[in-house]
């Protein structure tokens, strides 16, 4: 009886140990999404210039350093239970904006936004380009929200797959800077 209780014990203890896991990932999940936007954004030739966090907001601002262009993101993961996590598995909200210095940035701005007045956009849906600016600076910024699941982007709990996230940005930036340069001609 002993060396059964022993075993059921062992079981127990197996098993708390992978709920506790799962508990320590859903924890640490935003904290690896961060680090892996600024490593891949760093890899990409951007210096981070901007990290800022709301407790459920991460804000990310990144300058290139030879073409000056910027890329911000906001992240907010949104499965923070482990429950949450297991039935609609680990996804983050996330923002991205693509932002290059313009001449007349003010001039170029009011065009923009007289362009998107239309009642019918709604700027919370996701593959919804909208445009800001900074006049302060002369930036002017076509940003996009998406839902994304994030177990595409980690091997296990700490291996991060870069190669598919720098194409997912890469991808993002390429569209907004499109969408960019697209309304700047017109």
């Amino acid at each position: 009886m002993s060396e059964q209780l022993d075993q059921v014990f062992g079981r127990l203890v197996h098993r708390s140990w992978e709920r506790f896991n799962e508990q320590l990932r859903t924890r640490e999940i935003d904290d690896l999404l961060v680090g892996a936007v600024i490593t891949a954004a760093v890899a990409q030739g951007n210096a981070l210039i901007d990290l800022t966090s709301d407790g459920t907001n991460h804000y990310l601002r990144f300058q290139h350093l030879q073409n000056k262009h910027r890329l911000m993101f906001q992240l907010a993961h949104q499965t923070g239970t482990v429950m949450a996590a297991k039935t609609l598995e680990h996804h983050a909200a996330v923002t991205i904006a693509y932002g290059e210095q313009v001449q007349d940035a003010r001039t170029v701005w009011q065009a923009l936004k007289s362009e998107v007045k239309s009642g019918f956009l709604d700027v919370g849906e996701p593959g919804v380009f909208t445009v800001d600016a900074d006049l302060g600076s002369g930036y002017v910024y076509v940003q996009v929200p998406l839902l994304l699941d994030l177990d595409q982007y980690f091997a296990d709990h700490y291996t991060v797959k870069y190669p598919v996230l720098q194409e997912h940005i890469a991808a993002v930036s390429q569209a907004c800077a499109k969408y960019l340069h697209g309304r700047i001609a017109a």
